[in-house]
């Protein structure tokens, strides 16, 4: 069939290693056609049912089941794909199913499309095992419609979705932007704070702390590149002190010790010059005629002096004496010990400073420095004030010692624990300074981090607007749908009523439905579990294709689903009547119709009844026929079809006046009348149909010639002219024509071109 109207769209079909389809008879289906409603006669062997079973694998129950019986033997996996393409729009709409042995089919139909399969298989799992009594247990409802203007509605809808994508788009950009930003500062997108950096992270709004700006740490990530080699750590202060001289002091100033009976200007001057005199005793050292520092004699007065010392200091007291200001020597010590602690503290702190502009992570570290002013000193300078008054009178006793020796403990034990935590940070400020490539990654995360929050700032705005056009958008797509959607249809109730019409378009009333039990009525009368019985194998047929037909509106949800149907019907016409085969191809025209389908229906139809497949074709029911071959889908040649349309042909050449009317017009005027009326009403007859029609019943010789015409019997002469024939031709045309408009264009059409 030539088809010179414009192409809307193309279909891709490849089918592998299922059925026959395999090898070099795999199929590579790719053509542009006007419409995607094709009907394809298929020879014995050509794998039809295949295709159809495929397709069964898109319905919801169907894609977890097993598919092994549709592989080509010996093959232990296959492929289906089917794509669809809108030419004008360049819109892909796919099927691809993948069928592995011993695992579920994996479906991907991305297309969009609802697929209702007609085959032996829907046959063989609704309507037969119920000995072909229709299931009328039907629950659910599509959701309907009523017929509103919503036309300012939608275009909102439109501009509101435009809006939407634009600012997407937007914001997607800035977001990619920022990503590459991060990358160009040799951070990896597996890094784990770099995935903050994503839309819908950023509308989360994490907490993530305190965190420095972008540009800030972009700069210490330089600075910590100009890093100087081999860095020295830094020393850790501390001091010393021994806890056991207080227990000794407490002693002394707790203790009253006798005093010897001394002069006490000598006592002075032994304790102003004690260590001159311990030293020269010393130095003495049994000989004691020669002084040890001018080495001159040494007199009778001076000699009564030495031993006068000698005694004084093997004496008690000044033993006491001397152990007095030991412990003051020792108090002393301590003070300088802290004092030089605190210095050493304030220069570990300024080496602390200097690595800050390397290490952004030591921001914050500072180490805690003990006081060093005197006042802090204050408790040690009262201890050595009360050892210096023992000196000068060792029986006096001084019980409030314990006081201040707490006080100099307690200062001693909080400059420990200062010490302490102090030694620690120094040990992490030296292990950050001894790993950079640390520091340099706990940079990068921060700067993830930073480039979150900064995103965070400057979307906020387009964030808040795109969330108002998304609300505005959902509002409005709400009120459509409480618009749209005030009406439920009851699944069931639709179920009846396509059965119901259906059955009474093949059988005239002949058979129906009980509304419901569902069963079968004959004449009327419900015929109960006998169906299967009663009904012949052809009528079995056409109550399976009738109950295919109703049970489409099981498929949906939505009154909107309806245009998203693809019919898929396989042999619909087995082993039935003549008459069957006309009414079946009149009810693939009504579909269309009948569902209220818009713009256009999808509807793929396998067939092995020529008979069939030609009336369909010819009477252009189906915009587009092929042929299946192994391995191939090839266009029907013209000269496939049946006599028909020749039929048609001649009555159109004879009523234009291109041809004389023959002895076979009478049996094509009757061939065309007769065919038209099956399809139509396959249970009336010829002379009813031409009754009821007035163009047809209004010229007086149409039937009565079709009627003589069309048998064998003698005459001498003929009954009708060529001009009452002619007549008569000119009446089918016009009939034709007011009726089946595009068949005698295709005449007229083929005329003009020379195709015979």
């Amino acid at each position: 069939m030539s088809d010179k109207k414009k192409k809307k769209i193309a279909v891709d079909l490849a089918i592998n290693n299922i059925g026959p389809h395999s090898g070099t008879n795999k199929i590579n289906f790719i053509r542009q056609l006007e419409s995607n409603k094709a009907i394809f006669y298929a020879l014995n062997g050509t794998g039809k049912s295949f295709i159809s079973r495929v397709f069964r694998l898109t319905s919801a129950e169907k894609t977890d089941l097993y598919a092994d019986d549709l592989l080509t033997l010996g093959q232990d996996s296959g492929t289906f794909s089917l794509k669809i393409t809108d030419i004008e729009k360049s819109v892909d709409k796919r099927l691809d199913i993948s069928i592995n042995k011993g695992t579920p089919a994996v479906v991907q139909n991305d297309s969009g499309f609802i697929f209702h399969v007609f085959n032996s298989d829907f046959v063989e799992e609704n309507i037969k095992p119920r000995d072909y009594t229709p299931e009328g247990n039907i629950e659910g409802y599509i959701l309907g419609k009523v017929q509103i203007d919503l036309t300012d509605e939608k275009m909102r809808e439109e501009k509101l979705k435009d809006e939407i994508k634009y600012k997407d788009g937007t914001i997607d950009d800035i977001i990619e932007k920022a990503k590459k930003e991060l990358r160009d500062h040799g951070i990896l997108p597996t890094t784990t704070e770099f995935a903050l950096v994503d839309k819908k992270r950023l509308l989360q709004k994490e907490p993530l702390g305190d965190v420095q700006p972008f540009d800030e740490i972009v700069k210490q990530l330089e600075s910590l590149k100009q890093l100087p080699e081999k860095l020295p750590d830094i020393n850790t202060p501390s001091f010393n002190t021994k806890d056991a001289i207080f227990d000794e002091i407490v002693t002394i100033l707790t203790t009253a010790y006798p005093k010897a009976e001394w002069d006490e200007e000598f006592v002075s001057d032994i304790k102003k010059n004690r260590p001159f005199f311990e030293k020269g005793l010393e130095l003495l050292n049994g000989n004691e005629g020669i002084c040890p520092f001018c080495k001159q004699s040494l007199g009778d007065m001076a000699l009564e002096l030495i031993h006068r010392y000698k005694l004084f200091i093997a004496d008690n007291e000044a033993e006491v004496i001397r152990k007095i200001e030991s412990n003051i020597k020792a108090v002393e010590n301590i003070i300088i010990s802290i004092k030089q602690y605190a210095n050493d503290t304030k220069s570990a702190n300024v080496e602390i400073e200097n690595l800050k502009k390397y290490f952004p992570s030591l921001e914050k570290i500072i180490l805690e420095i003990p006081s060093s002013d005197e006042k802090a000193f204050d408790c040690f300078y009262r201890l050595i004030s009360l050892l210096q008054d023992k000196t000068d009178n060792i029986t006096h006793v001084d019980f409030n010692v314990e006081a201040v020796i707490t006080e100099c403990k307690s200062f001693i034990q909080d400059t420990l624990q200062q010490q302490k935590s102090n030694a620690a940070i120094i040990n992490r400020v030296n292990k950050t300074k001894q790993n950079s490539n640390g520091e340099r990654l706990i940079l990068r995360r921060n700067l993830c981090k930073a480039q979150y929050l900064k995103l965070q700032s400057s979307l906020s705005s387009a964030f808040n607007e795109l969330e108002k056009l998304k609300l505005e958008l959902k509002e409005l797509q709400q009120s459509i749908i409480e618009k749209e959607q005030q009406a439920r249809i009851s699944k069931k109730e639709k179920v009846y009523e396509t059965l119901e019409y259906f059955l009474n378009k093949f059988f005239a009333g002949k058979y129906s439905i009980d509304k419901e039990t569902f069963q079968i009525k004959f004449l009327g009368n419900n015929v109960g579990q006998k169906a299967s019985r009663i009904l012949s194998d052809g009528e079995k047929s056409i109550v399976a294709f009738c109950y295919y037909l109703a049970s489409t509106h099981l498929q949906l949800s939505r009154e909107d689903d309806y245009n998203k149907l693809f019919f898929i019907i396989d042999d619909p016409i087995s082993s039935m009547d003549f008459h069957f085969v006309y009414a079946v191809a009149q009810s693939l025209r009504d579909i269309k119709a009948y569902f209220g389908i818009t713009p256009y229906d999808r509807m793929w139809v396998f067939t092995h009844n020529l008979e069939f497949y030609s009336i369909v074709a010819r009477n252009h029911i189906i915009n587009h026929a092929y042929v299946m071959k192994p391995g191939n889908i090839e266009p029907l040649k013209h000269q496939l079809l049946m006599p028909y349309e020749n039929h048609l042909k001649d009555i159109v050449e004879i009523a234009s006046g291109k041809q004389e009317p023959s002895h076979t017009t009478g049996n094509s005027i009757r061939h065309v009348l007769e065919t038209v009326s099956r399809f139509e009403y396959p249970e009336k007859s010829l002379g009813t149909y031409i009754s009821e029609h007035d163009i047809l019943a209004n010229n007086s010789c149409i039937f009565t010639y079709c009627q003589d015409s069309s048998h064998g019997n003698v005459r001498n002469q003929p009954p009708y002219s060529n001009e009452v024939i002619t007549e008569a031709c000119k009446v089918v045309v016009e009939f034709m024509t007011s009726n089946y408009k595009g068949q005698i264009d295709a005449i007229q059409s083929k005329a003009i071109n020379g195709e015979t």
